[in-house]
C-alpha cells in the first residue's frame, strides 16, 4: 500500500510487474494510467503545470482511501501522482489495485479518481502556444 507524489517519471512496467508478483494470490490486478492531453477545445497544449501542497494532498488521499476501504475489499494499492511541468503524452497518475474480484477493483479505481479530480488539493494550469489557463476541479 503506497501513495507517492513526485516530479520524476516512473517506470510503469517495473512497478506493475513488482506489484503483480507481490499480489499473486489476488484474483484481479487492475491499473489505470492518466496522461497529459495534447489539446483541449481545439487548443494545442504545450505543457501542463501541476502544483501541490503535498502534506495536504497526502492527508486527503489517505482519508479518501480509508473511506473507500470500508466499501471495497481491496488487498493492496499503489498510487502515484506527478507534479511539476509535464508535456503532452507524459503520465500524470498511475493507479494499481489488487482485489479478490475485478468489479470492486474497478469501482475502487473509479472512486479514487473522482477524489483526485474533485477533492484532492492540486492546481493545474494548461500552457498553450500564446496563453495559459488555470483549470477548475471539473477538468
Amino acid at each position: 500500500m503506497k501513495i507517492i507524489f513526485q516530479t520524476k517519471k516512473l517506470n510503469i512496467e517495473e512497478v506493475l510487474k513488482s506489484f503483480s508478483s507481490q499480489n499473486s494470490s489476488s484474483g484481479a490486478v487492475i491499473s489505470f494510467l492518466g496522461k497529459v492531453r495534447p489539446s483541449r477545445n481545439k487548443k494545442k497544449i504545450k505543457s501542463m503545470d501541476i502544483e501541490i501542497y503535498e502534506k495536504m494532498a497526502l492527508y486527503q488521499t489517505k482519508l479518501a482511501i480509508k473511506n473507500l476501504l470500508k466499501k471495497f475489499n481491496i488487498h493492496d494499492y499503489f498510487i502515484m501522482h506527478r507534479y511539476g511541468n509535464l508535456k503532452p503524452g507524459e503520465n500524470i497518475i498511475f493507479l494499481i489495485v489488487a482485489s479478490e474480484h475485478r468489479k470492486e477493483g474497478f469501482q475502487f479505481i473509479q472512486e479514487i479518481l473522482f477524489y483526485f479530480k474533485k477533492k484532492i488539493t492540486f492546481w493545474k494550469k494548461e500552457n498553450y502556444i500564446q496563453s495559459s489557463k488555470w483549470l477548475d476541479s471539473q477538468n
